[in-house]
């Protein structure tokens, strides 16, 4: 059984913070279809937490320890959980609510949850797991009514500094998804660094628009309860709702590339209505045109327009404050504080200013490898202790880093990764498909959108039923929606090099 101990973690941070000014606001919880708001102070914030923590205090430890899978909508809850597994010991596992159940399936498994924390939305995806899991509703979860105030913290201590907060799975290069190890330390680094670099500080509100199973938002939704703010939280991204939240409302934004796009577009559909209310606003997770970053300065008058730069193992690495008359393409930036980033040649040599090779770095918080993954952390790491990106970049004479391109044969749509063999891993199994390529190609909305050519088995082509709106189909009920191909196209053969590799520059030129 896991034991209790806040010590060293952001949980503690909570409960001073709920002890101090138990009536300040922490989170408003936000549902823009319906203009409802629930909110929360620090007080019942840890409440909440301690309701769940007891729910949750069960948990047994699989191969990897006490760890608890979070299948949840955004929202206080899905907050609460974050700090009740840090409060009772246990590792949360967040999932992404876009997965499929085969793919949350692979999750829990892998993991070793024993506990699953989900809500009436996804049932429907959890009855048909495989894993020995108990699963559990979060609305069933009583309310704990308590006038104590909770405990001091303790002292910090190695114990919980090193013990596993998250596992957070990113896409697998490999076609399985890998989990990246999270201590409670390197929370409360990253938090330092990001409230140090990107100007997060309690004063500002802090607006939560993407999805809390990510570490970024999940991280800076944390970040910012460290240090006593206050933060809203959009059940769901909302374009045209977003237009008075930041005309009104929030002061810090974080904005994946698409979500600037889609807001750009209301802005435009409502006469360009003024957003200065915001006083940051950090773009990251895709390249994004200049001509977006340029709009940027138009919808968000008052705010400093950043740009950073990162992977889930190395965290964020790079930061630019963009100047409007001196943008370049590309760019995201200097290192952040005790951030090392080198860029590597094929023979795994440093590669001088201009001269492109893949981005290597040592992050502020060390890369503690792949949950169960002894050859995929080696894999990733150099020789000399430097976490590999698989990103292809270049240097500049000034010290900023440009992302050119990438090894690893990822696509970034709408800001999330889509590893291309995870995709063709999937529908390789349709026993219709002989053959399959997965590739990405420009799209204006969602950065690039996921694209297959695939070449049908023999008696896939004797069977006319066979469509490529069958093939989407069975993706989509294979594959969370960011991952599931746009289009299929039907080919006669893939065309190879000399070593047997597609050569999916040829399908790109092709089908663009």
């Amino acid at each position: 059984m896991p034991v209790r101990d806040e010590s060293f973690t952001v949980a503690a941070c909570v409960a001073t913070h709920a002890r101090a000014v138990p009536d300040r606001v922490a989170i408003d919880e936000i549902t823009p279809s319906t203009g409802t708001t629930r909110s929360w102070t620090y007080g019942e914030l840890w409440q909440r937490t301690q309701a769940i923590g007891a729910a949750l205090e069960p948990v047994q430890p699989g191969p990897h320890g006490p760890m608890v899978a979070l299948l949840l909508p955004n929202g206080a809850d899905h907050i609460a959980a974050y700090l009740a597994c840090q409060l009772i010991g246990a590792t949360a596992v967040p999932i992404s609510t876009q997965l499929t159940a085969p793919e949350i399936d692979f999750i829990v498994q892998d993991s070793g949850a024993s506990l699953l924390l989900t809500a009436q939305a996804f049932f429907e995806r959890t009855t048909s797991l495989e894993a020995d899991v108990k699963i559990i509703d979060a609305a069933t979860i009583d309310p704990v009514e308590s006038d104590h105030a909770p405990p001091l913290a303790m002292a910090m201590g190695d114990a919980a500094r090193n013990r596993l907060a998250v596992v957070a799975y990113t896409s697998g290069t490999t076609g399985f998804p890998k989990g990246v190890k999270v201590t409670n330390g390197d929370l409360l680094e990253r938090a330092a660094q990001w409230g140090w670099t990107f100007g997060l500080t309690p004063s500002h509100v802090l607006s939560t628009p993407g999805p809390i199973f990510h570490m970024s938002y999940g991280g800076l939704s944390l970040a910012h309860l460290i240090a006593g703010g206050y933060n809203r939280v959009l059940t769901e991204f909302d374009a045209t709702f977003a237009l008075t939240e930041y005309a009104l409302h929030a002061s810090w934004v974080f904005l994946v590339p698409s979500m600037t796009t889609m807001i750009h577009d209301a802005w435009l559909r409502q006469g360009q209505p003024p957003m200065e209310r915001l006083d940051v606003v950090l773009s990251s997770g895709a390249p994004g045109p200049l001509a977006l970053l340029d709009a940027a300065f138009d919808m968000f008058p008052a705010a400093a327009i950043m740009e950073a730069y990162g992977w889930t193992e190395g965290g964020w690495l790079t930061y630019e404050r963009k100047d409007r008359d001196a943008l370049v393409p590309h760019s995201v930036g200097w290192p952040m504080m005790r951030s090392e980033i080198d860029l590597r040649n094929e023979a795994g040599e440093p590669c001088a200013v201009n001269e492109p090779g893949e981005v290597v770095a040592r992050p502020l918080t060390t890369f503690h490898g792949y949950l169960g993954r002894d050859d995929a952390t080696s894999a990733a790491t150099t020789a000399d202790g430097f976490c590999r990106s698989g990103d292809v970049g270049i240097m500049l004479p000034d010290g900023r880093l440009t992302i050119v391109d990438r090894l690893n044969d990822m696509i970034i749509s709408g800001g999330e990764n889509v590893y291309c063999a995870e995709v063709e891993r999937v529908l390789s199994e349709h026993p219709g498909i002989s053959q399959v390529a997965v590739f990405g190609l420009p799209d204006e909305r969602w950065g690039e959108r996921v694209t297959a050519a695939v070449v049908l088995a023999d008696h896939g082509r004797d069977q006319p039923e066979i469509t490529t709106e069958d093939l989407l189909t069975f993706a989509r009920a294979n594959l969370a929606g960011y991952k599931a191909p746009k289009q299929i196209h039907v080919v006669d053969e893939l065309q190879r090099n000399s070593m047997g590799k597609v050569q999916k520059f040829a399908l790109v030129k092709t089908f663009s």
